[in-house]
């Protein structure tokens, strides 16, 4: 059911309860399946039908002023959804994130009142170098998300996630490389 790290009781807890105690006991949770195959398959095809609409744009590195094109760093192209709005096909996914905001807010105090999201696509020869998910200095992005949505992926593909030991310990043996899996969301502390 899950990669996650939960070694509770018998009784395995809601999806929500495993990323969770994940994130309290390591900052990162692997769940597998976090939403349904036909979930997945729907946000993919509205992935693609963006991209075949030009909705996608060149990603870029730095916040405010600062931010600016660096294709050595990151080549991937993005587009942003919106949370406040979103369509019919990524209600469901929202909802769940919604649902996984409310509880780690219970659980683990972060006082997370927002998220925002965006589809990623990486061509062929793209990559992301090694970085911070969360701007130095800053508060906001407590927590990352990464859900994939490809299906037809082979080790042969790459695109794994690396994650890298952060400078204080955790209890895990790292770095680690994530499989892009359909399905398999990623959630860790950011900074």
């Amino acid at each position: 059911m899950t990669d996650a790290l939960y070694t509770g009781g018998d009784t395995i807890p809601n999806k929500f309860d495993v990323i969770v105690n994940d994130l309290n006991n390591t900052g990162l949770s692997i769940y597998d399946g976090f939403i349904s195959p036909l979930l997945v398959h729907n946000l993919a095809h509205e992935a693609k039908m963006l991209w075949a609409e030009g909705a996608f744009k060149q990603a870029r590195v730095g916040k405010g002023a600062a931010m600016q094109l660096r294709s050595e760093i990151r080549n991937d192209c993005i587009c942003w959804l919106d949370p406040e709005n979103p369509n019919a096909v990524e209600r469901p996914y929202f909802q769940d994130l919604e649902t996984l905001r409310h509880h780690i807010n219970h659980h683990m105090f972060l006082g997370l009142f927002e998220y925002e999201g965006h589809f990623a696509l990486y061509p062929p020869g793209a990559s992301y170098k090694i970085h911070y998910d969360r701007f130095i200095g800053a508060h906001q992005r407590v927590v990352s998300c990464i859900l994939y949505l490809n299906y037809a992926w082979s080790a042969a593909d790459g695109g794994a996630l690396k994650i890298h030991a952060p400078t204080t310990n955790v209890n895990l043996n790292l770095p680690i490389e994530v499989l892009p899996q359909a399905g398999r969301l990623v959630t860790f502390i950011s900074e």
